[in-house]
């Protein structure tokens, strides 16, 4: 029984050090700023392989992900993350002012935003990821894998990311915005609590909303094409 209890306390200590670990891998790479997409795609993804295939060698896998095609998860993940900061920023505008045309504005801006959030989360997962199945989040999967700047198909990728979050909007939506929001709101209350996993822990919740929307379409594809 106590040797039991020593290894699940080895575990667990084991786990949190990997999750502080890269944690401030993730803060240092993202201190540039540019380089803060790119960072947050190769923790997504060594998140993804601790999970699927218990590679617990975090910090290997976060700075082999980062060196491996940089420039076009960059690309992919910079966009949405500065399209959700410009949405923020619109709607912060238009909140204070008066007004039919404001409140209009207002109105557009929060529905923008709202679609831009409920697809982050499936920007961050499927970019991260490697070619998976054939259904639409796989073939999001396979042009992230595949990019490589080609401009034509980063705006599918989007698209198809998009179009996941729209017919998730009720179900993963309202999630991913309390993980952001919420997220935001712990770290300028007490940013400590950036050095204590909280970027992590973020993106490990979005990870695993994202997976469930991704199950969830997959399952309504397949009812789909039954009836079909």
């Amino acid at each position: 029984m106590t040797g039991i209890l020593r290894t699940r306390l080895m575990d667990a200590l084991a786990a949190l050090f990997n999750v502080l670990a890269l944690n401030l891998m993730l803060l240092i790479f993202s201190l540039p700023i540019v380089t803060l997409p790119a960072s947050i795609a190769a923790a997504t993804q060594a998140l993804e392989r601790w999970r699927r295939d218990g590679e617990d060698a975090v910090v290997r896998e976060f700075l082999a992900a980062f060196r491996a095609q940089w420039a076009t998860r960059t690309a992919l993940v910079g966009v949405p993350l500065a399209a959700a900061a410009l949405g923020v920023i619109e709607v912060r505008h238009f909140v204070v002012g008066a007004g039919a045309a404001n409140r209009l504005a207002l109105g557009f801006g929060s529905v923008a935003l709202l679609v831009t959030a409920s697809a982050l989360g499936y920007v961050f997962l499927l970019a991260a990821r490697g070619p998976a199945s054939d259904t639409a989040a796989g073939t999001a999967a396979d042009i992230a894998a595949g990019t490589a700047g080609d401009g034509p198909r980063a705006a599918e990728f989007w698209t198809l990311c998009i179009r996941l979050g729209i017919r998730n909007i009720l179900v993963t939506g309202p999630l991913f915005l309390l993980e952001i929001a919420g997220s935001a709101a712990l770290a300028s209350i007490d940013p400590p609590l950036l050095l204590l996993g909280l970027p992590v822990l973020a993106l490990q919740l979005m990870r695993l909303t994202a997976d469930l929307g991704l199950r969830r379409d997959g399952r309504q594809g397949g009812l789909a094409s039954r009836r079909s």
